[in-house]
């Protein structure tokens, strides 16, 4: 994959949408897909790449003063309001 470095993670998953939207239409020939899902699959793994590297960075930047890593998210949410609003699913009722 040559293009990691020529390529930023915006402009990747721009043209991964477009693929998944160009694959999804059935449009194109059978060349044409297997090309475009075979980029799609180049893409994803970028993607996948840049990410680990970001989630990498923020790990070493999160550390505290006795190198244990303090992991919090972005945007903390009560656990009891996200309980209430989504009940615990009861297998009986799926049938």
């Amino acid at each position: 994959m040559s293009k990691k470095t020529e390529i930023s993670f915006e402009q990747a998953l721009t043209e991964l949408e477009q693929i998944a939207e160009n694959l999804e239409r059935g449009q194109l020939t059978l060349e044409e897909s297997i090309k475009s899902y075979e980029r799609g699959m180049e893409l994803r793994t970028l993607c996948q790449s840049i990410l680990a590297e970001a989630e990498g960075k923020i790990e070493y930047l999160s550390k505290s003063g006795s190198g244990e890593t303090q992991k919090k998210t972005a945007s903390p949410k009560s656990e009891t309001s996200s309980r209430a609003a989504t009940p615990p699913a009861d297998d009986d009722e799926l049938f």
